[in-house]
């Protein structure tokens, strides 16, 4: 009997432990064929079946990339019965072929499972507007902004923005500069359903009289009363083609930087420092840009003969907002060496 009694505590846990669950797919791959990249997202089911004898437990299923999204049977699944692993595929700017997989993990005797999904995605239909990225009602324009880039304060300039009529009716166009130094044409001036044209955009850098980085804008009009506007910008540099360097001018700064220490709130503070001339030509500054209207840089006088030097008087008005305060100040000048020289203010108010 004791005998008995001992076969059997020792068979028994055997028997249990010796159970096991296993995994079985109908399919382990699937090919989705030819699927549109805007058609939303492909999706397939990996039916399994436990073939075991113990519930089966999925502990996780992984996709190579994340472009695929699984979900799965989260409760057991008992011996004979089956479950699924759902797999999604975004075809979003994923065209031409692909081929993902999918890794599953279980407590089964097989306890890896690969899974595999492959198919090309079809490029959706180019947009015959996608470089019109700018609208004012049926008029496209491939830009609202137009950077000439550096030019001389010599050249003339001339670029031009593609446009086109998206609507069913007729369109007339019209672009006027914001000052005489730009003119600017529409061709054709009136767009048929479909057509495209130019806004042509001549820009005289002399008759601007400016220096440095410069932004100016245009209005477009198109029938009946539709408004939009295209900003200009160029940095306008001095033309020292013809310039001797021997005979140049050469600007030296007396300093660069000035710290003006504790700052009274709501005082003007003043300081002064000089610019000399050591060329042999007239030095000329062109333009004075302060980084904000706090500060005030006033020259003595913009034309500095050689060998001559002139007085920059600086003044910062202080606000009641305590902390460190720094200001630039940037002089355009006809050095062909030190084109544009950046003098810093700084101070605290406490």
């Amino acid at each position: 009997m004791k005998r008995l009694l001992f076969l059997f505590l020792t068979i028994i846990p055997l028997l249990v432990f010796s159970q096991k669950a296993k995994i079985e797919f109908e399919k382990t791959s699937h090919d989705f064929g030819t699927i549109s990249e805007t058609g939303g997202p492909a999706v397939y089911d990996f039916v399994f079946k436990n073939t075991g004898d113990a519930p089966l437990i999925l502990n996780s299923v992984r996709a190579s990339c994340g472009c695929t999204t699984p979900s799965w049977s989260r409760q057991p699944i008992a011996p004979g019965q089956t479950g699924s692993v759902k797999v999604s595929f975004d075809p979003r700017h994923r065209p031409g072929r692909f081929n993902k997989s999918i890794t599953v993990n279980s407590n089964a005797s097989n306890a890896v499972s690969s899974l595999s999904i492959h198919g090309t995605v079809s490029s959706k239909p180019a947009d015959p507007y996608a470089a019109y990225r700018y609208t004012v009602e049926n008029l496209k324009i491939t830009a609202n902004s137009l950077n000439l880039g550096s030019i001389n304060n010599t050249d003339v300039a001339e670029r031009a923005i593609d446009i086109i009529n998206t609507g069913a009716e007729p369109v007339t166009v019209t672009a006027t500069a914001d000052a005489s130094f730009m003119t600017v044409t529409v061709n054709p001036a009136t767009l048929k359903q479909g057509e495209k044209g130019k806004i042509a955009v001549k820009y005289n850098a002399e008759a601007k009289k400016d220096w440095g980085f410069v932004s100016d804008k245009i209005t477009i009009t198109v029938t009946p009363d539709a408004k939009g506007e295209i900003s200009v910008a160029a940095n306008i540099k001095e033309d020292f083609s013809k310039v001797n360097p021997e005979e140049a001018p050469v600007a030296s700064f007396s300093e660069t930087s000035a710290e003006l220490g504790v700052l009274t709130k709501n005082t003007n503070h003043k300081h002064e420092f000089y610019i000399q001339n050591n060329g042999k030509s007239d030095l000329i500054i062109h333009k004075i840009k302060t980084s904000d209207n706090t500060v005030t840089a006033n020259p003595a006088r913009t034309i500095i003969k050689p060998g001559k030097k002139t007085k920059v008087n600086v003044v910062l008005k202080t606000d009641e907002q305590p902390g460190k305060k720094v200001k630039i100040i940037s002089f355009t000048l006809n050095d062909p060496k030190n084109t544009i020289v950046s003098y810093k203010l700084s101070g605290e108010i406490q």
